[in-house]
């Protein structure tokens, strides 16, 4: 068969596959069935996230996942690089833009071809091997049976390889019957026209081609039903996200909701307890997920036994809204409170997803739901809750400058001031808890070494509702920042400085939803700007080895990495004494503090603070260095659990340098 002569009978049978295909796309109309949400990307934004995130897969090449990392790199690219080839030769076909298209047997194309040909044959090879040798556990799809569909998530993959195949022999066959000049840039396709003698390629050349192309049919039509299906979904969810707002949860103005003259109150539903409740880019999230389980495999609470997986939750969500829960509902059925709970919110899931899905934003309007509509918080927490209504803090204490007075520190008002260059939020752990509270005093020592003009709030300073958001309520949260805005606002000051990265996020990028907008910053970066600017100085005589645990609100939410280490660094002096964990930075694993698990217990599984703390001493430091309140606390715990007291340390990085002013 000449290489650029194709049957009518083909274009035929490719319009009835394609006429499939499109039927069978129906799926991506669910998202109709979800909220309005605005798209807040530029179309410059579209098209870099489309290209970057979807076609170049940014996010798939990730080391802790190298295996997977491959596969996927050798799969998404052999594809696209046939698709491109497929395409030039339509194209030839047709004869349109001939003068600028290479031929088939063009040595470059030729060679190009053949590579992408053998890539994706290798990587469905090993997507065979990790589906039915070495599949990891958090990986959902039986490998038959899954997705309801004919051979599972193995009959793609075997019609994918079946496709490869039938191409190369087909190309041998071409090769043979036409002898071209360049025959041998086909490198794979040359070699194996040396494994059947000449004649029996030309006569089988015809029968090739059909096997070949009609395989490339069925693979089009069947694509929308299968795994595949995510390698277009993903595009569009990719681009139409904000990446720079992904970890934010949009506010819900519930003041204002319940303010409208128009509202039933017997028929609201604050929340979300059904994906038809969700936006529409919340759905395209769930069609969009490709069940790699990475999300899972990195979720605190999953590696501790508790019942959360951040997929199995997007899974539930795909199914409610494509085939419905006939049975029990979303919220509180197939997803169980014990499932949304044990979530403490620390952004690793987001952090891995390579197709830039939305967990915590979703499980927070879940508990949303229980909290707001169902008044159904956590048993442990409900008393934290009525503390911040109450007394403005969750500890349930008053007088928050007893921290300094009880150690003679006579501390500058903001209510007497008025105006200052630096405002301390001490934070609620800062004022009333006994660990942090000497954090508290190492910055107050620190503040005055440097000469920094710097004030507090004192008992004006309301919690930031921080862990009541995260515990879906939101009413409460918002009471208490609108309190704090309303005093921020009566003074002057250049920026907040806070220890707590908990109070940081929420003030930074929060509090802009309420017209709170300020210059916020991290106890860490101050310090090392102090450092840097010669404000103080420190003493490079720390003796110990230290490791250093990035608090999740600080890394992941925050893109803080570098200020903690150069400070510490300065400390220590020689970079052999500092000493990472295994999993830190991006990769740090939750201190379980988070997402409001500070004030409750899920009593599933192990604790999380625990197995963090052991990988800590594993590393074979002498002490742990947090930057955190929560870390602080959850960290000092599991030392005394451990019984590691005497020879091991928990310490803020505020104290270490307030200890080692010179």
């Amino acid at each position: 068969m000449d290489s650029h002569s194709v049957p009518l009978v083909f274009y035929a049978i490719a319009l009835i596959a394609i006429i499939i295909f499109v039927f069978n796309m129906k799926k991506f109309l669910v998202i109709r069935k979800g909220k309005e949400a605005p798209l807040d990307v530029k179309w410059w934004e579209l098209l870099t996230n489309a290209l970057t995130f979807g076609v170049a897969q940014k996010k798939v090449y990730r080391k802790r996942f190298s295996y997977a990392s491959i596969m996927h790199t050798f799969i998404a690219w052999g594809f696209l690089e046939l698709l491109f080839a497929t395409t030039v030769d339509f194209f030839q076909a047709r004869g349109w833009l001939t003068a600028y298209l290479p031929e088939l047997d063009t040595p470059w194309f030729a060679f190009v071809n053949d590579f992408g040909g053998v890539a994706l044959g290798i990587g469905l090879i090993m997507a065979l091997i990790r589906r039915h040798g070495d599949k990891p556990e958090a990986l959902p799809q039986d490998a038959w049976s899954g997705r309801g569909i004919l051979l599972g998530d193995t009959g793609i993959l075997v019609l994918l390889l079946l496709l490869v195949c039938g191409g190369f022999f087909a190309e041998s066959a071409r090769l043979a019957a036409e002898n071209p000049e360049s025959a041998m840039w086909s490198w794979a396709g040359f070699a194996l026209t040396k494994i059947l003698p000449e004649s029996l390629w030309i006569t089988a050349e015809p029968y090739l081609w059909w096997f070949h192309a009609i395989t490339a049919l069925i693979f089009i039509a069947w694509l929308p039903n299968t795994k595949i299906f995510h390698a277009i979904a993903v595009i569009a969810n990719v681009a139409v996200t904000n990446r720079a707002k992904r970890n934010q949860i949009p506010a819900m103005h519930v003041s204002q909701l319940m303010e409208d003259p128009d509202l039933d109150p017997d028929t609201i539903s604050l929340g979300v307890s059904s994906s038809s409740e969700l936006t529409w880019k919340q759905l395209l999230n769930s069609i969009s997920c490709t069940e790699c389980a990475r999300c899972t495999m990195v979720c605190p609470a999953y590696a501790t036994d508790k019942p959360l997986s951040p997929m199995k939750i997007i899974g539930d969500v795909r199914n409610d809204i494509v085939n419905g829960i006939k049975n029990g509902g979303l919220v509180g059925g197939t997803i169980t409170e014990t499932e949304l709970w044990s979530c403490t919110t620390c952004g690793a899931c987001m952090e891995e997803c390579p197709v830039l899905i939305n967990h915590v934003p979703m499980i927070t309007d879940f508990r949303r739901f229980l909290v707001l509509s169902e008044g159904k918080p956590p048993a442990q927490a409900s008393q934290h809750l009525e503390n911040i209504m109450n007394t403005g803090n969750p500890w349930g204490m008053s007088n928050r400058t007893k921290w300094a007075t009880d150690a003679d520190i006579e501390l500058p008002l903001m209510a007497t001031k008025k105006e200052a260059d630096v405002l301390y939020w001490v934070g609620c752990a800062g004022a009333f808890d006994s660990r942090n509270q000497q954090v508290a005093r190492s910055m107050v020592k620190i503040f005055e070494a440097a000469s920094v003009d710097y004030a507090v709030l004192g008992d004006e300073e309301m919690c930031t509702g921080d862990s009541a958001r995260r515990l879906g309520e939101e009413y409460l949260f918002e009471t208490m920042a609108l309190q704090n805005i309303e005093t921020l606002n009566k003074y002057k000051f250049k920026k907040i400085v806070t220890a707590c990265p908990h109070c940081l996020h929420t003030l930074k990028n929060e509090y802009g939803d309420f017209d709170g907008n300020y210059e916020v910053v991290h106890h860490t970066q101050f310090i090392q700007d102090l450092i840097a600017n010669n404000k103080i100085t420190v003493n490079s005589n720390e003796s110990k080895q230290l490791t250093y645990h990035d608090p999740c609100y600080l890394g992941r939410y925050n893109g803080e990495y570098d200020a903690p280490r150069e400070v510490l660094q300065s400390l220590l002096g020689s970079s052999e004494k500092m000493i990472e964990m295994k999993n830190h930075k991006s990769e740090s694993f939750c201190c379980g503090a988070g997402g409001g698990n500070m004030w409750h217990e899920v009593e599933d599984g192990s604790r999380i603070n625990l197995k963090r703390f052991d990988e800590a001493v594993e590393t074979g430091a002498q002490g742990v260095v947090t930057s955190c309140s929560f870390c602080t606390i959850m960290m000092d715990d599991a030392m005394k659990v451990r019984g590691k007291e005497e020879d091991f340390s928990v310490q803020d990085l505020a104290e270490l340098v307030a200890d080692n002013l010179s």
